[in-house]
C-alpha cells in the first residue's frame, strides 16, 4: 500500500496564488476588450442608442430618464473602470514567489469572488440593453390617436434595426425635430409614401383615388407643404404620410406634413401588454 503524499503547505498556497492573481489580472482585461468594442459601437450608433434608451425607459418606468444614456454610458464606463482597476491593483499586490500566506489566498478568494460577481451583473446590463436597443425595443404608448387599435398605457415591442416604411405598417418616429412641434415619440400608421398620389375632394384626402380621411384645404396644404388643394401631389422620395387610427382625434401628418424616414425609429411588432392583449390586434380605424 502506497503511502499517501503529505500535505505541503506552501507547494499549495504557491500554485494557487499564481491562478488566482493571473485571474484577476487577465480577466478583467478580456472584459474590458469586450466592453470597449461595445463602447465603440455605442459611440457609432450615438443617435440610436440616445432615441432608444428614451423609449425603453419609458416603456419600463414611464420616465424617460431613468434607463436613459447617461445611466446607459455610465455603467459601462463604470464597469470598465472597475475591470481596470482591479487588474492594476492585482498587479500591484501581487505577491512574490513563497510570500503569499493562506490568508491572503483566502482573502483574494473572497475578493475575486464579489469582483465576478458585480462586473458579471454590470456588464450583462450593458449587454442585454444594447441589444434590446439595437434590435427589439419595448415602446410605451400614450393618448388616444391609435384607438381603437392600441390603447393609451399599451406596451409594445418594435424592430428598428435595418427597417424601411411599408405601407399599413405602424410605426413610432422621433417627433423632437422641431416641424413636428414635439418632444416626443409618436405611434401612427404609414399611409402613403414615396411616388403615392395625393389629391383634395370636397373636404376628403385621396391617396391614390382612395378616400383615406377627412382633410380641409388648411391641413392639405400643410401636408402638402403648400400645394394648390386643386393640383395633385406626389410624396418625395423620403418622406412618409402618416395617420392615427382613430382619425376623428389624432394629431398626424394632417398638422404637421409629411415624415421624415431617418426620424422612424422602428416598426410596431406586436403588443406585450395588457397580458390579456397580447398580440398583433386588427387595425380599427375610425
Amino acid at each position: 500500500m502506497e503511502k499517501p503524499q503529505e500535505f505541503n503547505e506552501q507547494s499549495y498556497i504557491d500554485e494557487n496564488s499564481d491562478v488566482l492573481f493571473n485571474r484577476l489580472i487577465f480577466n478583467p482585461l478580456l472584459r474590458i476588450g469586450g466592453l470597449a468594442v461595445l463602447l465603440v459601437f455605442s459611440i457609432i450608433f450615438n443617435d440610436r442608442i440616445v432615441r432608444l434608451t428614451r423609449i425603453t425607459s419609458n416603456a419600463i418606468f414611464s420616465n424617460e430618464i431613468i434607463l436613459g444614456p447617461v445611466t446607459y454610458y455610465t455603467i459601462l464606463g463604470a464597469t470598465i473602470l472597475l475591470c481596470a482597476v482591479v487588474s492594476f491593483g492585482a498587479i500591484c499586490v501581487k505577491p512574490d514567489e513563497g510570500k503569499a500566506t493562506i490568508n491572503l489566498l483566502r482573502k483574494t478568494y473572497t475578493f475575486y469572488t464579489i469582483y465576478d460577481m458585480v462586473v458579471f451583473v454590470m456588464s450583462t446590463f450593458v449587454c442585454l440593453f444594447f441589444i434590446v436597443m439595437i434590435l427589439i425595443t419595448p415602446c410605451n404608448i400614450s393618448g388616444d390617436s391609435m384607438n381603437d387599435t392600441y390603447q393609451d398605457g399599451d406596451r409594445v415591442f418594435i424592430w428598428n434595426i435595418g427597417y424601411s416604411p411599408v405601407v399599413n405598417d405602424v410605426v413610432v418616429f422621433d417627433a423632437s425635430n422641431s416641424v413636428y412641434g414635439n418632444d416626443q415619440f409618436f405611434i401612427k400608421r404609414v399611409v402613403a409614401k414615396e411616388k403615392d398620389q395625393l389629391s383634395y375632394q370636397s373636404g376628403n384626402l385621396l391617396i391614390n383615388g382612395v378616400n383615406t380621411a377627412d382633410i380641409d384645404t388648411a391641413e392639405y396644404k400643410i401636408l402638402t407643404g403648400g400645394a394648390d388643394p386643386l393640383d395633385s401631389y406626389t410624396i418625395p422620395k423620403g418622406k412618409i404620410l402618416v395617420l392615427g387610427d382613430n382619425r376623428d382625434v389624432s394629431y398626424d401628418s394632417r398638422r404637421f406634413g409629411l415624415v421624415d424616414e431617418k426620424d422612424v425609429v422602428g416598426k410596431v411588432l406586436f403588443r406585450f401588454f395588457p397580458f390579456n392583449k397580447i398580440g398583433n390586434p386588427a387595425p380599427v380605424i375610425k
